[in-house]
């Protein structure tokens, strides 16, 4: 097994996800080469982090008590309507409040004691499902859910599918050659992705809600790509929408595309 293949298995071979003859032979492959190594420790790392990072909550015994306790009782008789008196919301919607009022505060709570981590943390969440995707088109065997180098029959196929559509990027003078696009899910959410070849390399372009997990930072529009798991990765805003490029092309090559994209209408 080489590095190229191995790559598109890190993740699925991390997350238990092979036969287990598969998953010998990526670890097999892990154990005598440093850079798969390097990713396979990268991976635990971010796991641990996100262990840590995100804090874990447990409901007070008070409440779940009181859980218990209502789904114990009968059901009550129906209310008899008292037009002068204001009717009191049925116990289990109050108990529902409760969780939601409960899930809420936890959220703030958690956003408070994150802090500034918070963006860096949904970041690499993003850059993860990003990376993620892009393995898994590769390992598939169409990375392409409508084939064709039309744009103009690309685009359109996108209607109704995803919240935002792409652009109708021509990049065929750049060097990039249009195969098609698919659907793929980016932090629990449906986007297009517009897939080019550079050479004997695959570019995905992703196209993301400007409210997507995230994309609140400024992470991926430095002039250098950010790396993940051996890919290069960019961000670029093109015709007012939020474009991510993940490839192997070298970092230069994806500077290069950063400033084409950049650039585009």
């Amino acid at each position: 097994m080489d590095c190229r293949t191995a790559a598109t298995l890190l993740q699925p071979c991390f997350d238990g996800e092979l036969d287990e003859g598969t998953a010998a032979t990526v670890r097999a492959h892990v154990a005598g080469c440093a850079d798969c190594s390097r990713e396979m420790a990268a991976l635990q790392a971010l796991r641990e982090g996100m262990k840590r990072a995100l804090p874990r909550y447990a409901a007070p015994q008070s409440l779940r008590d009181r859980i218990h306790a209502s789904a114990a009782e009968p059901a009550a008789a129906p209310a008899v309507p008292a037009p002068a008196k204001r009717r009191s919301l049925p116990r289990w919607v109050a108990m529902a409040a409760s969780l939601l009022l409960v899930a809420s505060l936890s959220v703030g709570v958690t956003r408070s004691l994150m802090g500034p981590n918070v963006g860096a943390t949904s970041t690499e969440l993003l850059l993860h499902d990003l990376v993620s995707s892009h393995l898994r088109a590769l390992a598939a065997t169409n990375s392409v859910d409508v084939p064709s180098s039309d744009r103009h029959t690309v685009r359109p196929w996108f209607a109704g599918r995803v919240e935002v559509s792409p652009p109708a990027l021509d990049l065929s003078s750049q060097g990039f050659e249009l195969l098609g696009g698919r659907v793929d899910y980016v932090g629990g959410r449906r986007v297009a992705v517009l897939v080019y070849k550079h050479g004997q390399h695959v570019v995905d372009l992703y196209v993301l809600p400007d409210d997507a997990t995230g994309a609140a930072t400024n992470a991926g529009e430095a002039s250098a790509p950010l790396m993940r798991q051996g890919l290069n990765l960019i961000r670029r805003r093109v015709g007012g929408l939020q474009v991510w490029a993940v490839s192997d092309l070298d970092p230069q090559e994806m500077a290069a595309l950063g400033e084409v994209l950049a650039r585009a209408p």
